[in-house]
């Protein structure tokens, strides 16, 4: 049986242009340490930086290779639409969208929908995120639009504001039963339910989730969605926690008897890892919890240097002289352009 082994959210990894724009956006604005810089371990002269709230890596870390020489990808069917992030209050929610006007960045009014209230804004390469806080109660609409009017300048990141973890990812898919049972065949996960996207009412929204969370995927159907481009600005790949490589072969081995193609486990040192497409082509990763970003780096410095696994030692002068021609053909762009985010967020 494969039911409840999934945690919830790993990681979350996307594609981005610019190392130094990119660190500088996740690090500065959106307050989260670096955890680890190396490189992309299939494509081995290309970064890899990870970024995540330091108290609680997994499920938070957000992951990017850099490939600046890629066309800007767009959302559709294997290519997936936003990534949320959690904080703890509505009136930490009301601060962050402060903070990103202060900071000159393009954030959409709070939305209140489903279980919470949210603003959705994009980063340097045009990734559209959500900051989300869970809400008990509904809230008047006259509430939150005075709120909006009476916010308080804000010009630093407090204490209270830092990103807890991921709520959610959303894929877009164009079938909806044969997904569910999809996800209740080889991961023991549930549709949690089904509603209307009020953002876009020819589109629904498909939670899926476990037993404690219950929509960490948040699927957008659509009859008529279309084929995606995973390019600068995309989610490539997400990513779901197990405890340990033993979890992970149950998963492979359920992925084998379907006749379903995986990459078998492959060791990234910091975690192992196990990949495969759901029915939509949006690739998905089973990501052990351990042994984590400390295995090769104290915790002190975490981040604050090149660090490659052991098999790829012998290549360092090769791989960082490649990584310094790259840097000087592409220069950081600083300040960087935001993009609108769209209004309705969430419309396909």
């Amino acid at each position: 049986m494969v039911e409840f082994l999934i945690k919830g959210l790993h990681h979350i990894t996307l594609v981005t242009r610019n190392y130094q724009v990119n660190s500088w956006f996740y690090t500065k604005i959106l307050g989260l340490k670096q955890v680890k810089l190396s490189v992309n371990q299939d494509d081995i002269f290309h970064r890899h930086a990870f970024y995540a709230n330091e108290n609680k890596t997994v499920g938070s870390t957000i992951t990017f290779f850099e490939w600046p020489f890629l066309d800007e990808g767009y959302a559709g069917l294997g290519s997936p639409h936003h990534l949320s992030y959690l904080v703890n209050s509505l009136e930490v929610l009301i601060k962050w969208r402060s903070w990103l006007k202060y900071n000159n960045i393009p954030v959409t009014k709070i939305y209140h929908r489903f279980n919470g209230a949210s603003i959705y804004f994009k980063d340097p390469d045009g990734v559209l995120i959500e900051i989300k806080v869970k809400l008990n109660e509904k809230i008047d609409e006259e509430y939150l639009n005075e709120t909006m009017r009476n916010e308080k300048e804000v010009r630093e990141i407090s204490s209270d504001m830092k990103l807890i973890a991921f709520d959610h990812a959303s894929p877009i898919t164009i079938v909806d039963h044969e997904l569910v049972r999809f996800f209740e065949k080889i991961l023991g996960l549930k549709k949690s339910y089904e509603q209307i996207n009020p953002d876009d009412p020819r589109t629904k929204i498909l939670a899926i989730g476990n037993e404690e969370r219950e929509d960490f995927l948040r699927y957008i159907y659509s009859d008529s969605a279309i084929e995606g481009y995973v390019g600068i600005g995309s989610i490539h790949h997400i990513a779901f926690a197990v405890e340990d490589e033993q979890q992970q072969r149950e998963i492979m081995k359920k992925l084998n008897s379907l006749g379903i193609r995986n990459s078998g486990i492959i060791n990234r040192l910091w975690f192992k890892s196990l990949y495969f497409r759901d029915l939509n082509g949006n690739l998905l990763e089973i990501a052990t919890v351990g042994p984590g970003y400390e295995i090769d780096e104290k915790p002190e410095e975490l981040g604050k240097k090149l660090v490659l696994p052991p098999w790829l030692e012998k290549y360092r002068k090769e791989i960082e002289l490649k990584l310094k021609e790259q840097d000087e053909i592409n220069k950081p762009i600083f300040p960087p352009k935001f993009k609108n985010p769209p209004e309705p967020p969430e419309r396909l």
